[in-house]
């Protein structure tokens, strides 16, 4: 047996013509803090196809359009699960230790056969199917994973997963079996399993990277159901079958060969699907997945969140909290919410109705302008006028954003905005680097946890915007002992009362994530936040 302790490095659907869809809500959590249960259906997003039992035909190709799509491809700097275009691009190479059922949040397992907590689940037990290779033919076993654990550890990786790492003692049971203790009990660490290290990449292929010296993101090998032919970064990825691949999964991928696309212009990539020039769209919002059904199929899911303005609320101007709030009120958030994704209508506070946890005493402020402008012109008497800037990148829909922001800031004395466009992968580098005054960004979850959690807590590793609230770190902290709904309200109640009285982003519009697929084609299901589905299970009918 080996055994190591991690490094710390800090001191502490819908379908056309009325097919049978279901769209995913948020879900509540039951028995335990966090054991996800369905709020609504209890059936996930499946495709028309799926529905009536449809199975995809072996071969052919098939290409994938969306927008901002990674230069490189590491499991330690990139997720295969929680996000939008990154993981849909990962996850084709790396593939999933587990995922999470858009419906329900519930964490289902794939490369893993078990995973199994003690009684008080401080000790976790991950074991894998066998015969699992990557795509150099090595084996995905329990040293690769605690291997790729303790890299996303090491500093010198400078993993965005690293505070998901410490305090962990990791022990390699058997060739299959890998053990992983936690610093203290944690019920839900399987979500975290699935947040952070559900990729897993090759050790062999990442140590000879690393040994001659070059990038381990621009040589990727996973053990998912493709692997890389041909690539020009940021733009076309064409992906192969990997051969190792059905002697987990008999029979898949379906697919010959992947094209990802990165397409920015969502009405290009409903054209892309009308003219059969791609048959695949990974898009978001209430216009482009209503343009998707004129034209094809869709599986959508219908997310709690939604896309906000994140602020950085350990740097100017937005430590202080009436520039904050001075923002939040003076946007009009119908015209902001319809410029960010179009057709979209603005939320109204965390969760949905149809939420346990939603309060209709805690929903977003309207536009206010005298006192948005009382609240500028207050910080401009005190020497400290609101001046910042907005980190993006280029697509039309975020160029839109950035016209609305200037004409309906043009409108106040005393506030000044500028656009701050990167690259795709310049511009999560800035989120992840917590380098930025505002950001263009959403917080989506099927249940709170992991994501609402990790976003809000003051410890989270999704806190880019450094939001340090007391009080939300103290009610999240009674999670740990709070088994019925009624007491887990009452923690998600300070949060969203927190959230509207610290304002520590903007919220936009609602959170609607869509799988369109072409007429002939086959998306059996969409998984964890529902931008993108298991690669190996579609194919054409």
């Amino acid at each position: 047996m080996v055994e190591s302790s991690v490094w710390s490095a800090r001191s502490r659907r819908r379908s056309r013509c009325g097919v049978g869809v279901v769209a995913a809500l948020t879900v509540a959590v039951s028995a335990t803090v966090f054991d996800a249960v369905s709020a609504a259906s209890t059936e996930p997003p499946v495709s028309e196809a799926a529905a009536a039992g449809g199975v995809p035909t072996r071969g052919g190709s098939a290409t994938v359009v969306f927008s901002g799509q990674p230069v490189t491809l590491d499991p330690q700097l990139h997720r295969v699960s929680l996000a939008f275009s990154e993981p849909a691009v990962a996850a084709s190479v790396f593939g999933h230790l587990a995922f999470m059922n858009t419906e329900t949040g519930a964490v289902e397992l794939y490369f893993l056969e078990s995973l199994e907590p003690n009684e008080d689940a401080s000790v976790w037990t991950l074991t894998l199917h066998p015969n699992i290779s990557f795509s150099d033919g090595t084996p995905l076993n329990a040293e690769a994973i605690k291997y790729n654990i303790e890299r996303a550890a090491d500093p010198e990786t400078g993993s965005r997963f690293q505070p998901a790492t410490e305090g962990l003692v990791l022990e390699v049971i058997d060739e299959l079996s890998l053990q992983v203790t936690l610093p203290a009990p944690d019920p839900g660490w399987d979500t975290v399993l699935v947040s952070n290290f559900a990729g897993v990449g090759s050790p062999t292929a990442i140590q000879a990277a690393l040994d001659e010296g070059v990038e381990v993101g621009t040589r990727p090998v996973g053990a998912g159901p493709f692997m890389v032919k041909d690539w020009d970064p940021g733009q076309t990825l064409t992906l192969e079958r990997n051969p190792y691949f059905e002697d987990f999964m008999p029979g898949q991928p379906y697919l010959d060969e992947l094209i990802l696309e990165n397409v920015g212009d969502r009405s290009q990539q409903v054209s892309a699907l009308a003219s059969g020039a791609a048959q695949v769209v990974l898009t978001s919002g209430g216009g482009p997945t209503d343009a998707l059904l004129e034209v094809g199929n869709a599986v959508v899911t219908n997310s709690g969140g939604g896309a906000t303005i994140h602020l950085n609320t350990a740097v100017p101007p937005f430590d202080d909290v009436r520039a904050r709030m001075a923002l939040a009120l003076a946007l009009d958030r119908t015209i902001t919410s319809d410029a960010f994704s179009p057709g979209t209508a603005p939320a109204s506070g965390l969760f949905p109705e149809s939420s346990p946890f939603y309060n209709p005493d805690y929903t977003y402020p309207e536009q206010d302008v005298e006192e948005a402008q009382r609240l500028f012109d207050e910080l401009a008497a005190e020497g400290t006028p609101v001046e910042f800037s907005y980190t993006t990148y280029n697509t039309a829909e975020q160029t839109a954003m950035v016209d609305t922001l200037i004409a309906q800031l043009a409108e106040f004395d005393n506030v000044t905005f500028e656009a701050d466009m990167r690259t795709y992968d310049g511009y999560l580098e800035a989120s992840i680097s917590r380098e930025y005054q505002s950001l263009a960004w959403g917080t989506y979850f099927t249940g709170p946890l992991p994501i609402l959690y990790d976003n809000v807590h003051p410890d989270g590793i999704l806190n880019y915007g450094n939001w340090d609230n007391a009080e939300v770190g103290e009610a999240l902290a009674d999670l740990a002992t709070a088994f019925t709904v009624e007491e887990q309200k009452a923690v998600w109640d300070v949060v969203q009362r927190e959230m509207i009285e610290d304002m520590p982003v903007v919220w936009l519009c609602e959170g609607v994530l869509t799988v369109g697929y072409a007429d002939g084609f086959i998306v059996p299901r969409s998984i964890n936040l529902g931008t993108f589905p298991l690669w190996a299970e579609v194919g054409y009918a």
